[in-house]
């Protein structure tokens, strides 16, 4: 009974967040497929956005969604067309204004869900605050006492807390 309390209390924590995280992605795909729609139909090169990376740059700074889309300085954009010049590569690229929204706000949802929240972050700092002034800190104690004081405690100590000596009984009784 324990173990389907539990698993219904898990499903209840993460259904929530996968609903939300699931819906973000269904939006991403169709506005995917609207901006491929529209990038098909033809654009003029003034309403692309030209940017120009080395090799090298394009394994590091562009983080890439598949071979036409990559998220660059937060932003999401599609590649519409590529140059490729001996030590560069200019691309073509629709600024995705609507995915690099999405992207933002799946990011905001996953940071509230895992605690980062300024509200989440205050709650926590109170809780531990009281929960820290229900104990007191054993490193607040002065353990600097003289010797007569510790030799009457260590003796206090091996008097009343050691354990007696038995002596076995020799021979063992017999049942």
């Amino acid at each position: 009974m324990k173990n389907f309390f539990s698993i219904v209390l898990i499903i209840t924590i993460i259904s929530p967040l996968w609903l939300f995280y699931s819906i973000i992605q269904y939006e991403k795909y169709l506005n995917r497929k609207e901006i491929k729609k529209f990038l098909i139909s033809s654009i003029d090169r003034n309403e692309l956005v030209l940017l120009k990376f080395s090799y090298k740059e394009t394994k590091t700074n562009l983080k890439w969604e598949h071979s036409k889309e990559f998220e660059y300085n937060g932003e999401m954009y599609d590649v519409v067309d590529k140059e490729i010049t001996c030590d560069s590569v200019f691309y073509w690229c629709w600024r995705d204004n609507e995915e690099t929204k999405l992207n933002k706000q799946l990011e905001s949802i996953v940071k509230h869900a895992s605690g980062n929240s300024p509200k989440k972050t205050e709650r926590s700092q109170n809780l531990l605050s009281f929960l820290n002034s229900l104990f007191p800190d054993s490193h607040n104690y002065d353990y600097n006492f003289d010797r007569d004081k510790k030799l009457f405690l260590i003796s206090l100590y091996l008097f009343n807390y050691t354990s007696q000596f038995i002596i076995p009984d020799t021979p063992p009784p017999k049942v």
